[in-house]
């Protein structure tokens, strides 16, 4: 009967430590994570350039005949919208990445109706 007790205990305590969260914070995918977060920046930044690139050629050129506008509004009106969402959820990633971009974007627009 003791012994019983003492195995349903066991038991007990085994099923609960099973069912509690683990604390991630210090361990390896912590540190994964962290490191990751630093690539997605610099990979976002790198992707962002495009904007940068295209305004670039439309300055350089002179003109904008083979850029599509709506094509750039659109990628703004999103870019706009992921920033926000960054902004809320407070998310150090989509912030830079985006503010990034939308003000490349906005350079890309601005040449864009500068030279039309």
């Amino acid at each position: 009967m003791q012994l019983n007790k003492k195995l349903n205990q066991i038991d007990k305590n085994v099923f609960e430590e099973n069912l509690e969260p683990r604390d991630l914070k210090g361990s390896n995918q912590d540190k994964l994570l962290k490191y990751y977060e630093k690539y997605m920046i610099l990979i976002g930044i790198g992707g962002q350039s495009l904007f940068y690139l295209q305004a670039f050629k439309i300055f350089m050129t002179g003109s904008a005949r083979d850029v599509s506008l709506s094509g750039f509004i659109i990628a703004s009106i999103s870019l706009v919208s992921w920033l926000i969402y960054g902004i809320i959820i407070k998310n150090t990633v989509l912030v830079t990445v985006n503010a990034i971009a939308v003000v490349g974007a906005a350079l890309t627009l601005f040449a864009i109706f500068w030279v039309s």
